[in-house]
């Protein structure tokens, strides 16, 4: 099944309806794409959980990278590498301002020599 990417798609996000998660305090999306559905529910997510410590979008679905040895890097698809650049814009353009400042707030992304690969 294909998604529209929020770059794709040129309507405004949708809001989805108010509904306050009270408890949850941490949330991570592994394998966060520039899906326009999947920016649209964590924007939600992000401004109803009043409770929220902790957000962690991985780009990488989890497979991690590691910049101090480059052998340890785990081999990615083509697909992840060329959707992660698009997954952090979508991040800096959508969410990084939604953002409780009272949340730990990290995106996992590929090294350097992963985005060597990318790019390429």
């Amino acid at each position: 099944m294909g998604h529209a990417s929020v770059f794709e798609d040129s309507s405004s996000l949708r809001q989805i309806n108010e509904h306050n998660y009270c408890c949850l305090k941490s949330v991570k999306i592994s394998g966060f794409t520039s899906a326009k559905s999947l920016v649209e529910l964590t924007c939600h997510v992000l401004k109803n959980a009043v409770s929220l410590e902790s957000v962690t979008l991985d780009t990488l679905y989890s497979w991690w990278c590691s910049e101090e040895n480059r052998a340890s890097c785990f081999p990615m698809g083509n697909g992840i590498l060329r959707e992660a650049p698009r997954a952090l814009e979508a991040v800096r353009k959508h969410i990084t301002n939604k953002v409780p400042a009272s949340a730990k707030f990290s995106v996992v992304e590929p090294c350097r020599q992963c985005h060597k690969v990318a790019r390429s």
